[in-house]
């Protein structure tokens, strides 16, 4: 069965963020990474390894953080949905 397409600015919106493509990523770095990863130390986190990167998960509030590690990576990316 054929799904009709978005009819209005909410159904577009809804239909784009079931799809992930309303989220804003970006690395952070220097200072503001620090104060992050101060801040997340007192969040529970998930961690997931594929022997070659570790990541380590965390959700505040409608934001997400990936610090990723490993083979020449040490990344902090901050994941948040646009509205």
């Amino acid at each position: 069965m054929h799904k009709s397409p978005p009819r209005t600015k909410e159904q577009a919106q809804q239909f784009l963020r079931s799809l992930g493509l309303l989220k804003q990523r970006r690395v952070l770095e220097g200072t503001e990474r620090e104060q992050v990863l101060t801040m997340l130390s007192l969040v529970e986190s998930k961690v997931t390894n594929n022997q070659r990167f570790w990541t380590e998960t965390w959700r505040v509030g409608n934001t997400i953080y990936h610090l990723t590690t490993g083979e020449g990576i040490d990344e902090l990316e901050e994941v948040t949905e646009d509205e």
